[in-house]
């Protein structure tokens, strides 16, 4: 994915962007570390996605409600986008290595922790902050990042799209395993043996970061330089409309997003679909969510980036009111339901990325992005608590479907007003 491509070069410290000496040999010199960073994001992309497998055997064993559990997932969904560019800022001083390792290290612990949570202050701290500030660490920009100064800028504007892959593949792989972890050992073993995983990821870090030389801090100068670069380039995204359109429709794409992450499951066990199926059914889900991305990079290359945006957000509209609301919800239309919710679910991202790119520049995307991430994930935390509330008032999921069209439709006619004359740069 172009967000990768361009964003990637942010991820890591001063000095720390030196290309491997044998940079133009083939791509069998860069299987390896290809190889490891995707594992590393589909373990951290793959545990995000499964949330709502957890939640309810969480309510479980621990006893806490599904409203206040909602609201710990809630605040992981928050901290994720909120950490990022803290992380990023901690990257750009100090290098990526020491980020990578702390991500690990908090969501290794984050997972042997939840299990422990008996009230909601438990969980929110183990899970929505320990675990999450952790994923925040192990996102997209800060692996590209760490991978992208190995391969060189061509390489890695190929390579981005496959490490953004790599998160669906991650989850299409854990929903059956933790499904089926859950009914042999209960959830509280199923998160240990992530949590080990994730231990186990340390490894893998140290080699990936071995590869390149260590970063050095940036001197004051330089950081006081970056500082005046970021105001400018925030005062001037800030002038247009493009720029506050994407940032609407983000917000609500991590709305609608996060409604599919952490209540999804729950609402079809609560309409008589076993767990086992609707994991089964949610695997699908991270299926064509990679076919969704790759249709859509097709498309950002052919369409204007606002007329793609626009009718993706559009497209939820009409898949939420005939799923939801016209069709019955048995388990064949809402495996369907399912499977159509993954072909729009990460698509927004390239044209949303190729947008600013475009607009203001690469060197500014990284941290733009990173600001309409933070907005994506906002949006997750209103949908992930407040869909918890209207199910124990209501006993029902319609609720925050119908708020989710309403929002999408915004999104679109926000996404469809951005003009399609594309400057150089916004100035």
């Amino acid at each position: 994915m172009s967000m990768g491509s361009q964003s990637a070069g942010r991820g890591s410290g001063p000095g720390e962007g030196k290309v491997m000496e044998k940079n133009s040999g083939g791509w069998g010199n860069y299987l390896l570390p290809i190889v490891a960073a995707c594992l590393l994001y589909a373990l951290s992309g793959g545990i995000r996605a499964v949330y709502g497998i957890m939640i309810r055997p969480l309510t479980v064993l621990s006893g806490i409600s599904y409203a206040d559990a909602a609201f710990a997932f809630g605040i992981a969904q928050l901290l994720y986008g909120l950490t990022q560019p803290l992380w990023g800022a901690l990257a750009l001083r100090r290098g990526s290595r020491p980020v990578l390792l702390a991500g690990a290290v908090l969501m290794a612990a984050g997972l042997f922790l939840t299990p422990l949570a008996r009230s909601t202050g438990e969980l929110t701290l183990y899970l929505g902050i320990i675990l999450a500030s952790g994923t925040g660490a192990l996102c997209f920009g800060l692996i590209m990042g760490t991978l992208s100064p190995l391969l060189g800028p061509q390489r890695a504007s190929a390579v981005s799209g496959i490490l953004n892959a790599a998160s669906g593949i991650g989850s299409a792989f854990l929903s059956p395993a933790l499904q089926g972890m859950n009914a042999a050992w209960g959830i509280g073993t199923s998160l240990r043996v992530l949590g080990g995983a994730l231990a186990c990821m340390v490894l893998v870090i140290l080699w990936l970061c071995s590869l390149k030389q260590a970063g050095k801090p940036s001197s004051q100068a330089a950081e006081e330089a970056s500082q005046e670069a970021i105001g400018s380039v925030l005062r001037r995204a800030w002038g247009t409309w493009a720029y506050k359109a994407l940032l609407i429709g983000f917000s609500t794409c991590g709305f609608h997003m996060v409604i599919i992450q952490t209540h999804l499951v729950p609402q079809m066990e609560s309409l008589g679909v076993p767990g086992s199926t609707a994991a089964m059914l949610y695997t699908g889900f991270g299926l064509t969510t990679l076919l969704g991305s790759i249709l859509s990079g097709f498309f950002c290359l052919r369409f204007p980036q606002p007329r793609v945006l626009g009718t993706l957000y559009g497209l939820r509209v009409v898949t939420v009111v005939l799923f939801m609301f016209l069709l019955p919800q048995n388990t064949l239309c809402l495996g369907l339901f399912t499977l159509l919710l993954g072909f729009t679910g990460d698509a927004t991202v390239t044209p949303t990325s190729e947008i600013i790119s475009r607009r203001f520049g690469p060197a500014s995307m990284g941290f733009l992005f990173g600001l309409t991430f933070v907005c994506h994930q906002i949006g997750g935390f209103v949908s992930s608590w407040l869909g918890g509330i209207l199910f124990t008032q209501t006993g029902s999921y319609q609720t925050i479907w119908l708020a989710d069209a309403v929002l999408c439709a915004i999104a679109s006619l926000a996404s469809y007003s951005i003009s399609r004359r594309v400057p150089a740069l916004e100035k």
